[in-house]
């Protein structure tokens, strides 16, 4: 309410300022007064499901799943609404494509909403066009009342995975700084509010672009060169994406190369946490465009590698459904592309440029299948730590040598908001987990980054920032025990989080430190037979 007074004074005592426009192909959307100055938001802009290997869930892939996305569904919030009586949305004369925002049969579209739509869904009239997810629907709705709109989507319609192509700027159109110094790596109140929404919503991810200000400076930052992220960005609860630019061979799909758009925005947030999350591809995206119903445009931006993952994600899902008739909890799908995420090789593990590394559908895919095999060699666990049951443990034997990985990843409550704070490196995490590998006397740690050094590789030890811990032992063999305990008091009493293991032969069943955190009774209340 009040920002929303801060902008009607600001805009009657400014009456040449506008409160939305469109320049080189972005809109720019009025959202705050800081300072007494105006803060816009802006729109950011077949070869990347063949980097991803999205292509391989497909019919005729290699893993033989023959998913399309169809039944599931994605939010799209943009600037505006998607074309969507374009070729690539339409079964016969029905399209794929709901406004659910607005009663106009065909809205006023505009060509970045369609495109990143296009990404998400689009069928392949043109194959180079087809979308991830090539039969699913989207729901495509301006970002005017995005909160709400997710909040009664995910709560009254299921909604599992939305895509927020869009992002306040470090630079404005004219040139002139967007917003305060403080502003970039802060937990500010709007990271807050969605990560509530995360929180309250166990089942529904929000997927994000990181932005285009990776080419971009300003005064003050944590490190240079780095602390590019505003605003959502800074969200504990949602996956960022960065825009890579890999090289891929158009029929094989071999990577031969794999570096970062140098226009994508660098994280961390000023506490150190990891973010962005992963990077896809963003490149050069051929999709469709709204000058008419079979027109298409290239285009290239964290805007293109968001979609590009929920689109992907929904077939993750749709996978996991077929296998469990039930959805995985948003921090499980998080755990499990992070966990399965490509390192590139410039810097050894996490960065603040992939964050975990880029996107990698066919692992993850393997990883659900695996995992639900009658022999699993891997774990996808959901599960929570109460207040007075610390530590949870499994064991797990590795016959053949070989990487063994575990991944957690829990939704956390919201933490307090840092607004005007410049750089804070308080944490902001709450319910702070830990994730050990043991064996023996050797313990094993998380990934972290090292705060005092972003130019260096990651570092091992004990993560207090970010709620996603991952512990790689390269070359493991024999028996370890996968541990994940917490300090401190739960807030809420109990922390659930998600379980992600991969890279052993077999679970060790004879663990004398069996837990089970839920527990049916049947019948209740018990006469003489339980």
């Amino acid at each position: 309410i009040n920002r929303d007074k801060a902008i009607k004074e600001f805009l009657e005592n400014n009456i040449d300022i506008k409160d939305n426009f469109v320049s080189n192909g972005n809109m720019y959307q009025l959202i705050d007064v800081i300072d007494g100055r105006p803060i816009y938001q802006s729109t950011e802009n077949r070869l990347s499901a063949l980097a991803a290997k999205t292509n391989t869930l497909y019919p005729g892939g290699s893993l033989g799943l023959s998913l399309t996305g169809s039944g599931m569904k994605v939010g799209v919030w943009d600037g505006s609404w998607a074309l969507v009586n374009h070729q690539e949305f339409m079964n016969n004369s029905v399209s794929r494509i709901t406004t659910p925002d607005t009663a106009a049969p065909i809205p006023a579209s505009e060509l970045h909403a369609t495109h990143v739509v296009g990404t998400v869904c689009g069928k392949g009239v043109m194959s180079s066009a087809r979308g991830m997810a090539y039969e699913a629907n989207v729901a495509s709705y301006n970002w005017t009342n995005d909160k709400t709109e997710v909040t009664n989507e995910a709560s009254n319609s299921g909604l599992l995975i939305s895509n927020h192509s869009y992002g306040v700027p470090i630079i404005a159109d004219d040139g002139s700084q967007n917003v305060p110094d403080w502003y970039m790596g802060c937990y500010n109140n709007d990271a807050y509010l969605w990560d509530q929404i995360a929180h309250n919503m166990p089942y529904y991810l929000m997927v994000a672009s990181a932005g285009n200000s990776g080419l971009e400076t300003y005064p003050n930052g944590l490190y240079p060169g780095f602390d590019k992220l505003t605003g959502n960005k800074n969200c504990k609860n949602n996956l960022v994406i960065a825009n890579a630019n890999p090289t891929v061979h158009p029929i094989t799909g071999v990577m031969s190369n794999l570096v970062i758009n140098t226009s994508s925005s660098q994280g961390p947030s000023d506490d150190g946490r990891i973010k962005p999350d992963i990077a896809a591809d963003g490149t050069n995206l051929y999709s469709a465009s709204n000058d008419s119903t079979t027109s298409y445009a290239t285009l290239s931006g964290t805007s293109m590698a968001s979609p590009s993952t929920a689109g992907s994600l929904i077939l993750l899902q749709q996978h996991y459904n077929n296998l469990h008739s039930a959805y995985m909890k948003s921090s499980t799908l998080k755990g499990l592309v992070c966990h399965t995420a490509v390192d590139d090789t410039n810097l050894i593990g996490p960065d603040p440029y992939f964050g975990w590394g880029f996107l990698n559908t066919k692992d993850a895919a393997q990883v659900i299948t695996n995992s639900n095999s009658v022999t699993p060699n891997a774990i996808l666990q959901e599960s929570a730590l109460n207040q007075n049951v610390t530590t949870y443990s499994i064991q797990v034997i590795v016959s053949n040598p070989q990487t063994l990985k575990a991944t957690i990843c829990w939704n956390d409550v919201p933490g307090t908001p840092k607004d005007n704070q410049l750089n804070s490196s308080t944490p902001v995490l709450v319910n702070d987990l830990d994730l050990r590998i043991i064996k023996g006397e050797e313990v094993n740690l998380p990934w972290k980054l090292d705060l005092s050094n972003l130019n260096s590789a990651a570092i091992k030890g004990d993560n207090i920032v970010d709620n996603v811990e991952k512990v790689e032992v390269e070359n493991a063999s024999g028996t370890y025990t996968i541990q994940v305990s917490h300090k401190g008091t739960l807030v809420e009493g109990s922390q659930n989080y998600s379980l992600v293991v991969s890279g052993f032969d077999q679970i060790q069943l004879s663990n004398n430190n069996f837990i089970k955190n839920n527990v049916t009774i049947f019948p209740n209340p018990v006469n003489d037979e339980l």
